[in-house]
């Protein structure tokens, strides 16, 4: 008799354990959505994300975070791209002086930030817009963690 009740209440523990549902995965974080109505952030051809997806977001997310005007606009990305370019060529040409490498980058940061003052005309926006391009990256890197299987 007590082989009955030990067979019927592992029967009933294994049919308990195993009915359990697994828990709903956590909600994704809303990144915004395309020109098209298609998420950023998606795989493209190669498996790394949309190059082209990333930067529609980012002008899309710098412009309107800074309410940028059209002709502001105009003047702003040409300021930004020659910006990123000199932060690019600083970092392939980095030299194994730490410190030199870091006053480079500086220097062209103070660039960056006079030539936008004549578009932005005032030293708080230029100062959201250096935040800003900085939320972006600290956005995408967020991202691209989540998407490892990193919790952030």
């Amino acid at each position: 008799m007590k082989k009955y009740y030990l067979v019927a209440s592992l029967l009933i523990l294994t049919s308990v354990t195993f009915a359990q549902q697994n828990p709903p995965p956590p909600p994704r974080p809303n990144m915004g959505e395309g020109p098209r109505g298609g998420r950023f952030f998606e795989r493209g051809p190669k498996g790394g994300p949309n190059r082209e997806k990333i930067e529609l977001f980012k002008v899309q997310f710098i412009t309107e975070k800074l309410g940028l005007t059209t002709s502001e606009a105009e003047l702003f990305w040409p300021v930004y791209e020659s910006h990123k370019k000199a932060m690019k060529e600083i970092i392939e040409n980095k030299t194994n002086d730490e410190i030199q490498m870091q006053e480079a980058m500086l220097i062209a940061r103070k660039k960056y930030k006079a030539e936008l003052k004549p578009v932005l005309k005032s030293e708080e926006r230029v100062n959201e817009a250096l935040k800003i391009d900085r939320e972006f990256l600290q956005k995408v890197r967020n991202e691209l963690m989540r998407r490892k299987g990193f919790q952030s």
